[in-house]
This record gives structure tokens, sequence and C-alpha cells, in this order.
């Protein structure tokens, strides 16, 4: 798997605050601060926020939700996300903690079908002062892949794609959610709509 490459150099672009990143939500940053009490470095906040995203907030189609969440305050607030969802909040609440963080794609196919069409998953890459590089994370994993220790380079691991089956990873690591993306989740008023239209690009 390539490196995570950042779309701009600027760490501090990683920071920012948006309509959909929304951690000037008091919600968002009440939680940020609650969840990295007493945490010096970033390396502790980042294994922090990751896991609480991870463990305590569903992904929506594994509880059949009856709403679609976008903004990292609605998902927050909800208690579950899409994958993208989750990607937004987790982004919100690093950001929040001063942890530069962005949003990452890849195309893949579902585990249990392979002759299922390409769908874009999404997730996360942080930057790590303390170690000096990105890291992929991705607490969008389903309950039955919840491994409560903690290691950057193995919750990385689960990002392979299989590149014989047509998947591919896009290394960038963007500063801003996916218009399209965002258009989609927006589109659509069921899960069940949703799960049958997941976007095939970005």
């Amino acid at each position: 798997m390539p490196d995570p490459l950042p779309e701009r150099p600027d760490l501090d672009d990683y920071l920012k605050c948006d309509d959909i990143i929304d951690y000037d939500n008091p919600l968002v940053e009440e939680t940020a601060e609650q969840i990295t009490e007493g945490l010096r470095d970033n390396i502790s906040k980042a294994q922090a926020i990751y896991e609480f995203v991870r463990d305590h907030i569903l992904h929506s189609f594994q509880i059949d939700a009856t709403s679609i969440t976008v903004k990292a305050s609605e998902v927050l607030e909800k208690g579950h996300g899409t994958c993208y969802a989750q990607a937004h909040l987790l982004a919100a609440l690093m950001r929040a903690a001063g942890i530069p963080c962005g949003l990452c794609y890849q195309a893949v196919k579902d585990n249990d079908d392979p002759d299922s069409r390409l769908v874009v998953h999404g997730y996360n890459a942080v930057y790590i002062e303390e170690i000096g590089r990105w890291v992929r994370l991705d607490a969008s994993r389903s309950i039955e892949e919840y491994d409560f220790s903690f290691d950057f380079d193995k919750e990385a691991s689960g990002l392979e794609v299989d590149t014989q089956a047509g998947e591919y990873d896009d290394p960038v690591v963007y500063i801003n959610p996916s218009k399209i993306i965002v258009k989609t989740l927006r589109k659509y008023d069921s899960i069940e709509d949703l799960k049958e239209n997941l976007p095939d690009k970005y």
C-alpha cells in the first residue's frame, strides 16, 4: 500500500473547520475535550479519539438506521454514520484536538460477493507529530472486527486492496470531504436506498 500523500504540504490546512467537519459545534468541541482530557501527547490523543469513534459510533448499515448522517455533529448526536460520515466525525474530533486529519478514499468490492461492483470506501489519515508521518485509520470496522488493543500499523492493515479484483487505493489525503459523496448522502432519505446507490467515484 503506498504511503499517504497529503493534498497540500501545509498541515494547517488539515486543521480547518467547515460545514461538514464542523468542530466549531459545541457538542463536537466538548466531546473532543472530554476524550483527550489529561492526555499530553498526540499519539495518546489520536488513539483515544479513534477508539471513541470506532467503538461508540455505530455503522448506519449494521443497525438499519432510520436516518442518514452527514455532518460530524449529526454523527455525534445520532450515534451512527456510514464510513464516510464516521470519517467526517473522526476528522472533526482530531482537528478540534489540534491533530491534522484528512479524508481518504478507496474503491472496493463487497467481501462476501466477489462479483459485486466497486464502491467508494471512506476513511482517514492523521499526522502524528511525534512519529513524523501520516497514519491511516479506519473507524468504520464492523462490530465483529473490533479489537481493543491499538497499533497504528495494524489499524491501517485492514485497508489493503485486492488489485487483482479491480480494487484500488487513492493515496491522497484530502483536506475536504468529497462533494460527490456529500451530495450522495444528502440525496437519499433511507439507508436502503443509499445502500443500493453507494458512489463508485469521488
